[in-house]
């Protein structure tokens, strides 16, 4: 399940691929209007509870990724003395201003402003747990969004239904087919580039036609060995908020399995200059005080170094800077990969259980090296 990484301010919660000064992903157009965060229902959260949360959850529909959203909550007192916030515990990685001490006055409200920061696309959940003095459980503020490009593919899976992946579990021939690719805005764009080679576009002569804001998009992805199946496809747009966007690939080959928990197994690295570089933001989840050890590219044309890392909780956030060589031209799609250490420095493994062998068996616990190889597009041009 993906979940929300946001910056609260008052309460920050940052998430997903941040932007990088040493990053090259186009932002979105300036004059967009700001998404605003529509109030939105929580569980209730009982009679014996002093401290509400107006609005109990915020929602930002649907929002471009690399997007700023900016909201603001209340915690409102509804007792007779002031009261003080202990603790506000996020539920991803994050970076929180400190807020501890800080005092809700009686019949009162303390404002709560919010930032939100959001990334790779999907639908992002996250909540803030918010400890106030003298209540018997937490105040649950929760942040929602589907991020999502302007430009988006859909592919019909086997009941003919428009997905927003490649249906190809139980029959390997949809590997090859037909994209509708379409801007949620109907702002006409060009496709450039289906998996880094020329798009082959149905009905419409780029030398003749105006451009459009829907396409018929062939594709063609191996089906063989086992190993060539591509994770995800590629599509690459001449618009510069949607310069490339990907499509999951669902096969029997393309399943994820790695030693480490990270949020998002593909970064959108965007557009790299020849001769610069890019950066990505990765959330390993479920650490504790084991740290990233090393990092590096499984394509000889890449380097992959590590930038930093910031822990908060169980999870880190590690920065990594790939830096393609003279050569290089064009939309990539390689992996990164990353290994773990202890608090020692030493590394270390993880366990995942595995279902059993044959009916009747105990289940299986495979004990793995902490690592994990992440899939990172962009095009360098």
């Amino acid at each position: 399940m993906n979940r929300l990484h946001a910056v609260v301010v008052g309460l920050l919660v940052s998430a997903g691929l941040a932007a990088n000064p040493l990053t090259t992903i186009d932002p979105p157009p300036p004059n967009q209007p700001k998404p605003v965060g529509k109030p939105m229902k929580g569980p209730s959260q009982g009679a014996d509870m002093k401290v509400m949360a107006d609005p109990q959850g915020l929602d930002f529909g649907i929002v471009s990724p690399h997007t700023v959203l900016e909201g603001s909550f209340s915690l409102v007192n509804l007792s007779d003395t002031p009261l003080s916030v202990l603790q506000a515990v996020p539920s991803c990685q994050c970076t929180t201003i400190e807020i501890s001490g800080k005092q809700i006055p009686a019949h009162g409200s303390l404002a709560v402003p919010v930032t939100m920061k959001v990334s790779s696309t999907g639908i992002k959940m996250a909540n803030v747990k918010v400890m106030v003095q003298n209540q018997p459980r937490p105040i649950t503020l929760d942040l929602r969004a589907e991020v999502a490009y302007p430009i988006r593919a859909l592919i019909e899976d086997a009941s003919g239904v428009p997905q927003p992946y490649i249906d190809a579990v139980t029959d390997p021939t949809r590997l090859s087919g037909t994209a509708t690719v379409v801007s949620t805005d109907g702002a006409p764009f060009r496709v450039l580039s289906v998996q880094g080679q020329p798009a082959v576009v149905r009905d419409f002569d780029g030398a003749k036609d105006a451009p459009r804001n829907r396409y018929q998009v062939d594709f063609a992805l191996p089906a063989s060995p086992c190993e060539a199946v591509a994770k995800y496809l590629i599509i690459e747009t001449d618009r510069t908020d949607a310069r490339l966007i990907d499509m999951r690939v669902r096969h029997q080959c393309t399943k994820i399995s790695p030693g480490l928990d990270i949020a998002e197994f593909r970064s959108n690295a965007g557009v790299i200059p020849i001769g610069g570089s890019g950066t990505i933001d990765l959330e390993v989840k479920k650490m504790d005080q084991n740290t990233i050890a090393s990092v590096k590219s499984m394509d000889p044309r890449f380097t992959a170094s590590l930038v930093g890392q910031r822990a908060d909780g169980k999870s880190v956030m590690a920065t990594i800077r790939l830096e393609p060589n003279a050569s290089v031209r064009g939309v990539f799609l390689i992996g990164v990969q990353l290994s773990a250490a202890d608090a020692k420095g030493r590394p270390y493994f993880t366990q995942r259980p595995e279902p059993a062998a044959t009916p009747g068996a105990p289940p299986r616990v495979l004990t793995l090296p902490a690592e994990a190889e992440v899939l990172v597009y962009g095009k360098v041009e």
